[in-house]
Formats: structure tokens, sequence, C-alpha cells
């Protein structure tokens, strides 16, 4: 194994454009520095405590801090609940004392490096007010107490400042960074004095897009009618699909200048200028400066709609999976759906199907590697679906998957459904494109899904089993009751191979209503557990199968299958009277066990039906009866 840094990341939404951009950059700097990449990281945007937060959170109490050699934060997409991004910074504080970074906000204990978003946006918005002549121009920028929202609306209030145009109040809105809030814009300008300005600068490409949705709506037609721009080009990515002009926040080169700084290639001067100012202007068709393209051409591509039929098949496919085997095999199969990655590891709990909430221990001392497959275009290895591999949780992987010559990026993500914690999926990348795409967020969910729907089948299974032994148990003893010998004996005897023999013994207390109206039921039911322990502590010698039976209130079955000579059969009539003998003489009662005992061995042939048997041994077991009461004249006060 090649001794290497590693560098954990901690991060939102890893398939968000944001993110991929920042993700890919530190893979492949990385790289250039022979490290390794660990990304932690949850699949939701936004929480509200719900159980399905609750979840997604707990990936984090996988990250083993003692692993790492410098942790990069990403708190802006840390967006579960208010303050869930200083909990996590809060935490590595306390258990990290490596090199602890933070992109894009400052965080106390952390080196910063982040985009000038406020220039990126003076940039946009000199290009309306320079070259397209515009002087009403309208900012959306994101939650009002949101630093990027009040970076980015600077940068509106410096442009419109340096062209020496008055800001209307009443023209900025505050939004969520997100595709919900154009229509509500659109529609207050609309309703506003002023009317619909020449242009609606936007803090984000994502609402740009919802506010030319939103102008499309009522018939508003962009360009020609109104410009809209964006900002950080998370839609515009390129000249084959860009449509919304933007500027490209310096996301990738902060990656890159904070893998530079823990690799140590970080000059004093570097760091002490942690704002990246360089934007990078993309001319596109919303503001009729790029390539005219047809709007109706942004809208879902019918593709999708292929995919997700894909992926409900995929659905069907693992649900009905009768075992966890059954389960993991359908997942291999569809793991190409889960996009280009070098290889998989789908790590479970032991006890993941007895997994029940939030208050549980997720990752126990050993976790099971119960799927290791390589990507989907590579050869499929034998071996890769056992269930008796087990590593150390501390690890958080097999020590063999990091015994490369060349680094990777590992992702890991959490395996649950709401709150129950089945354990978690990694990914990974040993080339540049080490991010996977956007579709697998949705793929771990139908894996989740079926991993819940398995738990709940076990679940109802085990209650099952539960009801049908309770239907065939007697309570008091845990033997078989009445129910129990009825089902079970046509079984035995239909199981029975060639040549071998059925014992049958039945047992009697004599006494036992003389007991319970002298001592009370208490005491009988005393006699009664004492005669069952004895019956099951008691076998008989040549026996390969046996059972044990309460089938009335006093009358005790031993079934034995196997084969019996007379000198067993006596061994064991005589060990459960020397047993209850023993009891007997422990003075420790007033009342005695007395046992009467009748047994035979029948071969199957001889079987007519279980009456038949029952009749042959109760007149065997009455003989004895009267006999034990001849003997011991059934005194049950006890001679002191």
């Amino acid at each position: 194994m090649k001794n290497r840094k590693t560098i954990g990341v901690i991060v939102g939404r890893p398939d968000e454009p944001f993110q991929t951009k920042f993700l890919r950059s530190v893979g492949r700097e990385a790289f250039k520095y022979d490290m390794d990449v660990l990304v932690f990281s949850n699949m939701l945007r936004t929480g509200g405590y719900t159980d399905y937060q609750l979840g997604e959170e707990r990936i984090m109490e996988l990250v083993n801090y003692d692993m790492l050699d410098a942790v990069i934060l990403v708190p802006d997409s840390l967006q579960m609940h208010p303050g869930y991004a200083q909990e996590i910074a809060g935490q590595i504080r306390q258990r990290f004392n490596g090199v602890r970074v933070s992109i894009d906000l400052w965080e106390e204990g952390f080196e910063m490096f982040a985009c000038d978003d406020a220039a990126g946006v003076r940039e946009v918005v000199s290009h309306l007010i320079e070259v397209h002549g515009c002087t009403d121009i309208a900012f959306l920028t994101g939650p009002k107490e949101h630093p990027h929202s009040g970076n980015r609306l600077l940068g509106y209030r410096q442009a419109m400042a340096q062209a020496g145009l008055s800001v209307d109040e009443e023209r900025i809105f505050y939004g969520d960074f997100w595709y919900d809030e154009g229509e509500r814009v659109v529609e207050e300008l609309l309703a506003s004095e002023r009317g619909l300005p020449q242009a609606i600068a936007c803090g984000s490409d994502t609402m740009a897009v919802s506010v030319c949705y939103a102008l499309q709506k009522w018939k508003i037609r962009v360009p020609e009618d109104v410009l809209v721009t964006g900002y950080d080009c998370e839609v515009s990515e390129g000249e084959e699909e860009g449509f919304i002009t933007s500027a490209v926040r310096g996301i990738a080169l902060a990656a890159a200048k904070a893998v530079r700084y823990i690799a140590g290639a970080v000059d004093a001067g570097e760091r002490a200028n942690p704002l990246l100012k360089k934007s990078d202007l993309r001319l596109f068709q919303s503001c009729s400066c790029g390539r005219r393209f047809r709007f109706g051409s942004v809208l879902p591509d019918k593709r999708e709609d292929t995919f997700f039929a894909l992926y409900n098949f995929m659905q069907e496919c693992l649900i009905m999976a009768k075992d966890l085997v059954d389960c993991l095999w359908e997942i291999d199969g569809y793991a190409l759906h889960a996009g280009e990655f070098d290889r998989m590891y789908l790590c479970l709990s032991p006890d993941w199907e007895k997994r029940d909430g939030q208050e549980q221990e997720v990752f126990t001392d050993r976790m099971m590697l119960a799927l290791d497959t390589v990507g989907p275009f590579e050869k499929k290895e034998e071996g890769r679906l056992r269930l008796d591999r087990f590593f150390d949780s501390k690890i958080m992987l097999p020590a063999y998957c990091m015994e490369r010559e060349k680094p990777a990026m590992f992702y890991f993500n959490m395996l649950h459904f709401g709150s129950h914690c089945f354990g978690y999926i990694v990914l990974q990348y040993n080339g540049d494109e080490c991010v996977f795409g956007k579709h697998y967020p949705f793929w771990v969910r139908k894996v989740n899904v079926a991993l819940e729907s398995l738990r709940r089948v076990y679940a109802v299974n085990d209650l099952y089993k539960a009801a049908q032994h309770k239907a065939v148990t007697d309570a008091m003893t845990g033997l078989y009751n009445r129910n129990g010998y009825n089902i079970l004996f046509p079984e035995i005897l239909e199981g029975m191979e060639e040549g071998e023999e059925l014992f049958f013994m039945l047992c009697d207390n004599n006494g036992l209503k003389y007991i319970n109206d002298t001592y009370g039921h208490l005491a009988g039911d005393d006699i009664i557990c004492l005669s069952s322990r004895v019956l099951m502590k008691t076998s008989v010698g040549g026996a390969v199968r046996e059972y044990n039976f309460r089938v009335g209130g006093d009358e005790y079955v031993k079934l034995a299958v196997g084969h019996f000579s007379e000198e067993k059969v006596k061994e064991c009539v005589s060990s459960i009277r020397t047993q209850a003998q023993r009891i007997n003489d422990s003075r420790e009662r007033v009342y005695p066990l007395y046992l009467a005992i009748g047994c035979q061995v029948y071969k199957k042939e001889e079987i007519i039906s279980i009456d038949q048997v029952m009749t042959e041994v109760d007149a065997l077991m009455y003989q004895d009866k009267q006999r034990l009461k001849k003997d011991s004249g059934f005194n049950p006060l006890r001679k002191e």
C-alpha cells in the first residue's frame, strides 16, 4: 500500500452544478499531488427535520478524522437545516487538528478560499448597461440574510453606481437561488407602476431560468421584450448548451487553490488574498448576444421519461427480491445505471434488517462489505457478492480498497429509508472525470427503497414465525402444545426416511389433582413445569430428531426419529425416573413428582394412524400409572 495524503471533503448535494465543478477540480488537482480524496455528502438540499433528513445527516458519523490529513468544508452546500453547516464546522474544530479549509464562507479556525461574487455580478450588470444601454434593471438575489445574496446585491449596486444610475429599491427582489421565484417576481413587476424593466439580472442561473419560464407564460419574449441574465453559469455550461448570459464563478480555481494549499504549494502572498476575482463572462441569447435558440428546447428532455421508466422497472425488480442475496444481485445488475465509476462498494451493518430508527448506533464496530463491483464498462470479477466479508468501521473501507498505485476519489453516501439506516455506499473514481452523474441520487433512492422493502419483508416473516410459534407452543412450559402436536406429527411421519423408526413416549403426572386441591394451583403448575424440564433434558439414544409436547393438562409426548434399541429405550425411561427421584429427594417440596410412562418403537409401515399410536401407548402408560400407584401408595405428603 502506497502511503499518501488523504483529503476529506464535507459537501452537500454533490450532483448540483456548483458542487460538481468544485469536486471535479478538487479531484484533478489532488491527483497531481498524489493525494486521495474522500467525499462525505448528503443528497438533500433543504431539510425541515424530516426522517429522511435525519438519515442523510448520519453520514457525518462515519468520518474518521484520524485518517485524514486535511479537511475541506463547503458550508453553503450544507442546507439540511439552519445552522447545520456551523454544526459540522464545530465538529471538525473539535475532532480534527490538521489543515482545515472552508470554501466561499468564512468559518473560525479554517483557511478560506472564496469567489468574488460582487465582481462577477458587477461584470454582468455592467454588460447590460454598457453593451445594451439598459438603465432600468431589476435584480433578483438570494435569501435576504445569506452572505452570497449580500455580495451579489453589492455587485449590482456597484455596477449601477459606476454608470451613474440610481437604484430603485422596489426593483430589488429576494429569492432562494432556486427555480421557485421567477413567477412571483414577474407578477410583481407586471403589477408595479413602472411595469417590466428593460432587463432582469439574477443572482443565479437557476433563478434566471425560472424568470424566463414565467415571462414565457405571460407571452413576453426573451430577449426581444426583456433581457435576462444569471450568475454562476450553473446552467450555461458551454456554447452548445448555453442560453442564459452569465458569469462563471471561480469555484474551480478556489478548489484548485485549496488543494495546492493543502499540498504546501501555495505561498503566503496567495493565502493573504483568498478572494478569486477572475470571472469569465458567458454571453448567450438571453441578452441577445449569443446564438439564437428555441426556448422550448430547454424544457425537460423526453429522454428523461425513458430514464425514469427504466428506474421504475429497476424498482420493481429490486422489490421482488426474496432475500438479501437476491437483492444484491439485482443491485449489481443495475449498477450500470448509476453512471460511470471505477468501483462500487456497498457496506451494510451486520444487523441492518433489524435497525429501527435514529436512536440506534448507525455504524457498528464491524461493517459487512456486501457488494464490491467494478464499473459498468469493466470486466466483472468473481466474488463481488459475499456476505462473509467484514471490516472495522473505523477504517471506513477494507484495507485492500486503498492498496493502489495511483490516487483515487471516493464518494460516501448513506443507505437509509427515513431514519432507518442500513449502512453506506461508496463510489470510487480513478480518472479525471471524478464526479457522479445527476441520476445517481435517484439510483441510490431506489436501492434504499429496495432495502427497506426487504427489511419489512423480514419483519413480517419474523412476526409470522412468532405467531406460528405462539400458536403451537405451550406458554407455561415452552413445549409444543396440542395444536403443535396435531400439525407436526403428520409432518414427522411424512419426513421419515426408509429404515428409520419412530419412538413414541407418553407421560402423565400421578396425583396432580390432589396436589392442586391440597396445595393450590401454583404447586400444580410447578409440577407441570418440573415434568417438562425433565422431559426436555432427557434424550433417547439413537435419535436424529426429537420433539417434546404438552398434549393435555398433565400429559406429555416425546417423539423421536432414528434407530432405537431396547436398551436405549430403557435408558431413556430410567433417566426420567432418576431425575424425578432426585427432585423428590431434594426435600424442597412437600409434594412429590411422579411420572407414569408408556413408550413404544414403530417402523413406519406399522403406523396405521396417529390415533392408533396414541391409543396403544396410552394403554402402556396406564399400566405404568397403576403400577406406580401400587408401588408408592401415592402418599403425596412427604415423610419427615
